[in-house]
């Protein structure tokens, strides 16, 4: 006989055997019944015979699909005929306790705990029994019964907790370990597993009292704890324990660099830069180190636009004077992050420029123009160009930067780009073109050479060729860039929607050609095109896009009196336009940083989120919502 019986057709067999015996016949047709009945059987016999461990492989596949009742008698067979195996148990016991057939499922447990002379785990299955019927009395007396009874053994303690950890027995899993620490003699051994316990829990309090607990006796877990932190759904609540509870200790003892570290760790968790600082400042002069780890903070703090604090970070480093070693990198890095601090907010001043100027002359004269303040000079030339205006000035710097012995590959391409611009600001776009495309020949996989390729894409719908543009911002929107990403799919998106609204490309080859304007710094000449093309084509499409641009004119020249009616105007008019969620934007901006309204700051950043939510800026939006209400931002 083959002994290659499919599982299908086993279960056909067992489907019908179970049917069978279930089958109450009339007298008259008992004995018909009955043979089947004999045949059935035998040919079971047969096949199990045949087909040793297909009990098992059909019970736990009436298991996994739901018939729990056929589960349940054949795991029953298969646990008495092995002699109670413990591996036919816990899945007779699942399938027990689901059919809620309490009294069997008790012999079942009891005869486990007699078999192994009352094993916790059995115990704790029995008291869950109890607790499902529900008898919480009896349950309870069965979880405390394993509890007095555990041995002064490590390996008894964690089976018990994990045995109580199974039904989510926090309490019981506290308590075990406690117990279990002065049976060892030692009250710290399982105070991580405390610590875990407890935040399961929910606690975080004790779970970071036990978390510093055994930092002490283990000062190598400390990034264990760090990972464990930061993987909890619990993450916000144990960061706020662990700076009150670590603040506290840092108090007590100020020369503890493990407790400091942990502490600083947290501040630049929830953003703190501020904490972070302070705390790594008083390290350093208490140490007399040289402030790199007060850099690296700042470094932190200006990658998150706390250019503030950033900016105080490099100023302490810059203030230990020439003779420290990080003297030079410090002062470079605090030029770049007040000029990047100028390019990311409205509220500077001309003062603020010339000031920045004036600081990067004096960086650069006194360090010698050469490769070491290549960068530095390749900053003062965009700070030049688009700011100051100053475009031959920038251009000057390009190019002394360009021609330079030793910069690097990477600064010289990102010093081409900004002299591209400066070309085009100027007019030659030939030069600026060939500018780009060296670039983006040099950096053909990079973010840098997308970024040369999207400036030649957005070169050519300035000069009116959108089918071109569209071409190059079809390969970029899939850019690796997420910026250079989302800038192609937002020009490509608007050059589709009012081009596809209009039966003549004139009105965009004037837009565009504005845009080129502004860009130039031609303003006047800018709002004298968009004007016409109000006059010459009303009603035209482009009508919200020509006061979002006449908008950020306003808004460059510090007029806000004459951009925010522009804005709010955008937002009542056309609000399922492309410009809708961009003045939204920029609106939320100029009463954050310019007018300090913070409240109507947050309702139009929330308009984002909840009005816009396929937006680009939602992102963005979210962020600085969070940071105005006061959250702390730990992603």
């Amino acid at each position: 006989m083959s002994t290659s019986v499919n599982l299908d057709s086993l279960k056909k067999i067992k489907n019908i055997f179970f049917t069978v015996r279930s089958f109450k016949p009339s007298p008259s047709g008992r004995w018909r019944g009955c043979l089947l009945l004999i045949a059935l059987q035998f040919s079971l016999l047969v096949l199990v015979k045949a087909q040793p461990g297909r009990d098992e492989t059909l019970a736990n596949s009436y298991f996994e699909d739901g018939e729990i009742d056929k589960a349940a008698e054949l795991y029953q067979s298969l646990w008495e005929k092995s002699n109670y195996d413990l591996k036919f148990y816990t899945p007779l016991y699942k399938c027990l306790l689901s059919l809620k057939k309490y009294d069997a499922l008790e012999k079942v447990v009891q005869r486990e705990i007699k078999k192994t002379s009352g094993a916790a785990q059995y115990v704790i299955d029995l008291g869950y029994l109890y607790s499902q019927i529900p008898d919480p009395v009896r349950a309870k007396e069965q979880y405390d019964k394993a509890l007095k009874d555990v041995k002064p053994y490590e390996v008894a303690i964690r089976n018990l907790a994990n045995a109580y950890e199974a039904y989510r027995l926090y309490d019981y899993v506290v308590a075990t370990y406690e117990k279990g620490g002065k049976l060892v003699k030692n009250e710290s051994y399982f105070s991580m597993e405390l610590a875990n316990a407890y935040m399961n829990k929910g606690d975080a309090t004790n779970a970071v009292k036990y978390f510093l607990f055994n930092l002490e006796a283990n000062p190598q877990n400390e990034q264990m704890i760090k990972n464990t932190v930061q993987t909890n759904s619990n993450e916000a609540k144990l960061l706020d324990q662990l700076e009150t509870q670590l603040y506290g200790k840092v108090q007590k003892n100020t020369n503890s660099e493990q407790y400091i570290d942990l502490l600083t760790w947290v501040y630049i968790q929830n953003k703190d830069f501020e904490g972070a600082l302070a705390q790594m400042k008083a390290w350093d002069k208490r140490k007399g180190e040289n402030g790199q780890r007060v850099l690296e903070i700042a470094r932190m703090a200006q990658t998150e636009g706390d250019y503030d604090n950033a900016i105080g970070g490099y100023e302490y480093v810059v203030n230990k004077g020439k003779d420290n070693g990080l003297y030079f990198e410090a002062r470079t890095e605090l030029l770049n992050c007040r000029k990047e601090k100028i390019s990311k907010n409205l509220n500077y001043t001309q003062q603020d420029l010339l000031g920045l100027k004036n600081d990067y002359l004096a960086f650069i004269n006194d360090n010698d123009r050469t490769f070491r303040t290549a960068q530095s000079m390749k900053d003062l030339a965009d700070l030049e160009g688009f700011y100051l205006h100053d475009i031959q000035g920038g251009i000057a710097l390009c190019n002394e930067i360009i021609s330079m012995a030793g910069v690097a590959p990477k600064l010289r391409n990102q010093t081409k780009l900004s002299l591209g611009d400066f070309y085009l600001i100027t007019g030659d776009v030939w030069e600026s073109t060939l500018l780009y495309s060296q670039v983006d020949k040099d950096e053909k996989d990079s973010p840098l050479g997308e970024e040369a390729r999207f400036r030649n894409a957005r070169l050519s719908y300035y000069k009116g060729d959108f089918d071109w543009a569209q071409t190059q911002l079809e390969v970029l929107k899939s850019a690796t860039s997420e910026l250079i990403s989302n800038d192609a799919i937002k020009l490509s998106v608007f050059i589709i929607d009012k081009l596809g609204l209009d039966t003549i490309a004139t009105p965009m080859q004037m837009f565009s050609r504005a845009e080129l304007l502004m860009f130039q710094n031609k303003d006047s000449d800018a709002v004298s095109t968009f004007d016409s093309i109000v006059k010459l084509f009303p009603g035209h499409v482009l009508v919200d896009d020509i006061e979002y641009a006449k908008a950020q004119m306003y808004v460059k020249h510090k007029d806000f009196d004459r951009a925010i009616p522009m804005l709010d105007d955008i937002i009542k008019n056309f609000k399922t336009g492309l410009r809708a969620d961009d003045a939204t934007f920029l609106l939320a901006e100029i009463n954050e940083q310019q007018l300090h309204n913070k409240d109507k700051a947050m309702e139009l950043y929330k308009s984002i989120i909840t009005d816009y939510n396929s937006s680009l800026l939602v992102i963005e939006a979210r962020k600085r919502y969070r940071l105005l209400r006061g959250d702390k931002i730990t992603e």
